[in-house]
């Protein structure tokens, strides 16, 4: 019995200790605390009492990572702005070394020359040489002209012209310039006295409204070709001498800026082979390019000119006589162009502020 009692005691113990090493593998206890559980009867107590500080530790070490990459993260910040700031100072050294540089470079080089705006297009055209008229060709006699219910703006005018004169009216806003040419070419009756025209004299009139009665549906070189009767080629040549582009010759003339329909207006006065010429503010719509070729078409023009302008470029240029149009009359003026600016300005007590008057001031002093 004795040996029987022994042996099954050694089967007991042998059983706790396997099922002691099964609890092992299913809890995350130590051994200590298993034994400590088996000594106290009460396992799963002891190996809740053993999990709860190490979650706490757990914990605690990741605080303590995250503190570190916290710390980590703010000095890589710092780290890199202060790289930023220093790549920064280094760019800023670099590029006032190459501005001095620069400098240095452009004055031992001396002042560059400015280059000229090259021209976009080039106007160039010229006026047909007129018929041989004998005279008298264009004028009035004692003319007397007044609007209906109003002061007469002219009293027994005497005006004329051949086909060697060149003439720039001139005179304030209102005086009655554009009024004065209605008068010349017959188109208002004068109360008094008579308009003397030659009978073949054919004139041509180019104004600020030139251009304001092409609104048809057809092109320019359409309008051009049915005028004139001219070859396609032919209009486009001519409306490209007055440096309309290619791309206008093509569209609707009511859909041409004003400026474009000006050039056609032009194109036209030109190839209506004019006699005399008569220019009503001719240089509202026109740029520089067209007012110069204007200029240089009217000097080598053998046929007579009268321009109405405010445009000082346009009357030097063409080295016209001056009739300034005034006290309900029109006058020659003696002198060149600023002598009569200077009258005009000494009129309104303003300086005059020319160049050349300023220079012959100060020559006399």
């Amino acid at each position: 019995m004795s040996k029987a009692k022994g042996k099954k005691k050694e089967r007991f113990d042998d059983d706790e200790e396997q099922l002691e090493k099964v609890q092992e593998k299913k809890l995350p206890t130590s051994k200590k605390g298993g034994k400590k559980g088996k000594r106290g009867g009460g396992g799963g107590d002891s190996s809740d009492e053993d999990v709860t500080p190490k979650n706490r530790d757990n914990e605690d070490l990741e605080s303590i990572a995250s503190s570190n990459q916290s710390k980590q993260q703010s000095a890589g910040k710092k780290q890199a702005k202060k790289a930023e700031k220093k790549q920064k100072e280094s760019l800023t050294r670099k590029q006032e070394k190459n501005k001095s540089k620069q400098q240095k470079q452009d004055e031992d080089e001396g002042p560059q020359e400015l280059l000229a705006r090259p021209k976009e297009y080039i106007v160039k055209f010229r006026f047909p040489e007129p018929s041989q008229l004998q005279p008298p060709i264009l004028g009035v006699h004692n003319v007397t002209f007044a609007f209906p219910s109003q002061k007469p703006l002219f009293i027994k005018v005497d005006f004329g012209i051949d086909l060697t004169s060149r003439v720039a009216i001139v005179g304030p806003n209102g005086v009655g310039k554009s009024t004065f040419l209605k008068l010349l070419l017959g188109e208002l009756e004068p109360q008094e006295g008579e308009q003397r025209k030659n009978h073949r004299l054919h004139v041509g009139r180019f104004d600020q409204h030139s251009g304001e009665h092409l609104t048809a549906e057809e092109s320019a070189a359409e309008y051009l070709q049915r005028l004139f009767n001219l070859p396609h080629e032919k209009a486009r040549k001519a409306l490209g001498s007055f440096g309309l582009v290619s791309h206008a010759h093509t569209i609707k003339m009511k859909d041409l800026s004003g400026g474009q329909k000006a050039r056609v207006a032009l194109a036209e006065l030109c190839l209506s082979a004019p006699d005399v010429l008569i220019l009503d503010e001719p240089t509202n719509n026109l740029d520089i390019e067209s007012i110069d070729a204007l200029a240089e078409a009217i000097n080598e023009y053998e046929g007579g000119v009268i321009i109405v302008s405010h445009d000082e470029r346009l009357i030097r240029e063409t080295g016209c006589t001056l009739y300034v149009i005034e006290d309900q009359t029109i006058n020659e003026i003696v002198g060149e162009f600023d002598d009569y600016r200077k009258e005009v300005l000494d009129s309104l007590g303003e300086v005059v502020n020319n160049p050349s008057v300023v220079a012959n001031a100060a020559v006399l002093q």
